[in-house]
């Protein structure tokens, strides 16, 4: 298990706290995954409920449990986990700016579309818990670069070749 999870770079200080941050948006991105999936009626009521256009809404229907969906994918990959990281931010980044501006008071009532443990959260709670999220995603994000960055040249100076290395990376 630990031969494991230095392999895939998380050792170190740096590296337990990147995995600690992977298994967080993990515990975020699935269920709420699951749950627009399996209530998918009751998500596209929610979304459609929501001040902006109806076109708007059914590109969100679809296209939020797919980029949900696809950031837990891309987070479980080795080789897709810093675009799972940046695919997280900007998930949080637009649900942060969503809420934020909510709290603002850009539209009169607000119904929250949310479902499992977010839809019982008052709009600054819910806030604050996008903010943490998206604050992890992006340190996340800073750490898989730095451990990326120092992992960089040591499987060629383990004797293999720089451009068999950036060939078989290519393929």
């Amino acid at each position: 298990m630990v031969w494991k999870l230095t392999q895939q770079g998380f050792s170190g200080k740096k590296g337990i706290a990147l995995l600690l941050i992977i298994l967080s948006l993990l515990a975020l991105w699935i269920p709420v995954t699951i749950d627009k999936l399996t209530d998918f009626t009751v998500f596209k009521k929610g979304i459609l409920n929501q001040p902006f256009s109806d076109g708007l809404g059914y590109v969100l229907i679809y296209a939020l449990p797919v980029l949900e969906c696809g950031a837990v994918i891309c987070l479980i990959s080795e080789k897709l986990r810093g675009t799972g990281l940046v695919l997280s931010t900007l998930l949080m980044v637009a649900f942060t700016g969503y809420v934020g501006m909510a709290l603002l008071g850009a539209w009169e009532k607000l119904p929250c579309g949310c479902g499992s443990v977010i839809s019982g959260m008052t709009w600054l709670q819910h806030f604050f818990f996008n903010v943490f999220f998206l604050l992890l995603s992006i340190t996340g994000h800073y750490l898989w670069y730095k451990l990326r960055g120092s992992n960089a040249g040591s499987e060629t100076a383990e004797g293999g070749s720089a451009k068999r290395l950036y060939n078989k990376s290519i393929l």
